[in-house]
């Protein structure tokens, strides 16, 4: 999670955790925030990274207060829905940061205290995660990417491919001698976040909706902060113009050339994550993957554990 969202999503929790009459304080080592109640106390993590989320469900916080013990409940604020999984953490998404963010302003208008309701039935951490991965939906069916695979048809699995969903803008000019050069720009791209690979791909088009049964949803590897930086660096590379410039003085023509690219703080990326969907077939002889939502037949692997024949 990069980390002007980090810094966002850390200051809607800590209003929302006050409101509940916590006493919040901001940390630095496998949590972002503890949170100390009359009753009960939190440690907070907000992040994407797998790693990190795996030890933080897997560690056990206890606070001391006076000569008694207590065990820590863990909030894990997180908008991908990967990493690991503990009885004891729970986990805040879209909809709970959402939902709960809309209940502490009511209660701060109202002067009362936010109760978290802990009497609503408790969802799956696997029916969770799920519900809250953003995907481009199914558009072809597993009959038709039969057909479209040119396979005899073996075993069939739909698979939830996580991409980085870019979109970058860029604005501004700049003006030499009286010319002037447009940085004005678009592109909308989406990046494997597995290897890297790049499809055309816009958030217009993904869903909230609940995905598929029996389907397999994979991992995100490579971090944000990373395809962000890469996003930037093509619009940057793409915007860049090489200009030749004429003066004459007299007799004499002068001819220069500048190199003119935009500046870094005038471009913006937004990037998400998003999965898409592939029908997997296994042939005989071969694995063939079809994009589910565009009907393309990859060639290459979605991932890094299929080969393609």
């Amino acid at each position: 999670m990069q980390g002007d969202l980090r810094e966002k999503t850390q200051k809607i929790v800590t209003i929302i955790l006050q409101t509940a009459g916590y006493e919040v304080e901001a940390a630095d080592e496998h949590f972002n925030l503890s949170a100390i109640g009359d009753d009960d106390s939190y440690v907070v993590l907000i992040s994407d990274d797998p790693e990190e989320i795996e030890t933080f469900c897997h560690l056990t916080f206890r606070l001391r207060i006076g000569g008694q013990t207590e065990v820590c409940k863990k909030i894990l604020v997180t908008f991908t829905g990967v990493g690991g999984t503990a009885s004891d953490c729970v986990r805040w998404g879209e909809a709970e940061i959402a939902r709960y963010a809309g209940e502490a302003a009511l209660a701060r208008i109202f002067g009362r205290r936010l109760v978290f309701d802990e009497s609503r039935p408790a969802i799956r951490q696997e029916e969770q995660a799920r519900s809250a991965i953003r995907h481009l939906p199914v558009k072809i069916s597993e009959r038709d990417a039969a057909i479209l695979s040119g396979t005899t048809r073996g075993k069939v699995r739909c698979r939830f491919v996580p991409y980085w969903c870019c979109h970058c803008t860029s604005t501004g000019s700049q003006s030499v001698m009286n010319r002037k050069v447009s940085f004005e720009g678009e592109q909308h791209r989406g990046v494997n976040a597995i290897n890297g690979t790049e499809i055309e791909m816009s958030l217009q088009d993904a869903v909230d909706t609940m995905m598929p049964d029996d389907c397999e949803v994979l991992t995100a590897k490579i971090p944000r902060e990373e395809v962000e930086e890469s996003v930037v660096s093509r619009m940057i590379k793409n915007l860049t113009q090489r200009v030749r410039f004429k003066k004459e003085e007299g007799d004499t023509v002068f001819y220069q050339e500048e190199t003119l690219k935009p500046k870094k703080e005038n471009i913006n990326a937004e990037v998400a994550l998003v999965y898409v969907p592939f029908w997997q077939i296994e042939a005989r002889n071969r694995v063939v993957e079809v994009n589910a939502f565009t009907g393309e037949v990859m060639g290459v692997p979605s991932d890094e554990g299929v080969e393609i024949f």
